[in-house]
This record gives C-alpha cells, structure tokens and sequence, in this order.
C-alpha cells in the first residue's frame, strides 16, 4: 500500500498545531470513544487526515476547530464500527442474542467457555457491587475508569475538584469494605 505524499509545509504546520493542541484532540477522541485503543485509533485517523487533506492557509484557530470536528467525526466513526461488532446477532452461534450480557460480546485474547463463564462472574460480582455505592461515587467510579481525570469528570458534572476526589475516595473504600472481586 502506498503511503500519501505529504507536503513538507503541511507537516511543518501539523507538528506546530499538534505542539500546542495534542492534548485537547487526544480528549475529543477519547470522550466520543468507547476505549482507550480506540481513541487512539481515531486520534491517529485524524491525524492522517491533517497531513494529508486539511485545507491550505487557514489561521491556527481555525484549524484547530477543523482538527476538533475531524477527530470528533473519527471517534464516532471508530465507535460505530465498535458498536457494530459488538452488537446481538441473532442466530449466531454461542448465543449472541439480545440476551446475552454485553461483556459477552468483548473482544479478548482468551475466549474459551471458562474464560468466558469467569468473565461473566467478575462482571456480576462488579455490578453487583457498583450498585452498592452511592449514585455519585459509582458516576465518578465509572468514569474514571472510563479515562477521565478528576478535571474532567468535576467539569462534565458541574462538581469541585474535592467533591470529585472525595466521591472516588470514598467510593474506593465503600468497594474495599463490600468484599474482593473475585
């Protein structure tokens, strides 16, 4: 596969936006994603585009809001290629119907019935006791977990940065407190 020339300007302008705002399109890529990988997928796909297709000449901050729709616009699209295999089937084999529990349809490097039956008990056990906590700290549980910092998630729900760290903290032990995993 041939790769695309990449006009030596476009790359010099690219590294200087990436300089600056490699952080911000890192968290566009994440918040629209599913996982961690597959925000660096998107990252990546929009990265690709910015050498290769942005538009000649435009001043940083508009091409920095164009690099925030493209990275958006990756992230949605790696996402529904995710949710697409990871959605029911029906007739398939093993039992991927609308029945089956989600951590079911996971990829993982393992997928053996004793792995899978392991699986699904470690992910009742964890819902199990997510439901156990607080409404605020299982939020903030999941999504740091999910890769948020603590300034992001007191950000998306409108929370100090203390009610942010004391919520996971006591989440955290009310977690230790309700018994191990496994």
């Amino acid at each position: 596969m041939e790769r695309p020339r990449v006009d030596p300007e476009r790359a010099r302008t690219a590294i200087a936006l990436l300089a600056r705002h490699e952080r911000a399109f890192r968290r566009t890529a994440r918040r629209c994603s599913i996982c961690a990988a597959d925000a660096d997928d998107a990252f990546q796909r929009a990265l690709e585009i910015l050498l290769t297709k942005a538009p000649p000449g435009l001043e940083e901050a508009r091409l920095t809001a164009w690099m925030q729709v493209v990275t958006r616009r990756e992230a949605v699209a790696v996402r529904r290629e995710r949710e697409r295999l990871l959605a029911p089937v029906a007739g398939e084999p093993w039992g991927r119907d609308a029945d089956e529990p989600a951590v079911e349809r996971l990829p993982s490097p393992r997928s053996g019935p004793d792995e899978r039956t392991e699986r699904r008990e470690r992910f009742e056990v964890a819902a199990r006791l997510l439901r156990e906590l607080k409404p605020d700290e299982r939020l903030a549980i999941v999504l740091q977990a999910c890769g948020y910092s603590y300034a992001e998630i007191a950000a998306a729900r409108g929370w100090t940065y203390t009610k942010v760290n004391r919520s996971l903290a006591e989440g955290r032990d009310r977690l230790r407190d309700l018994g191990p995993l496994s």
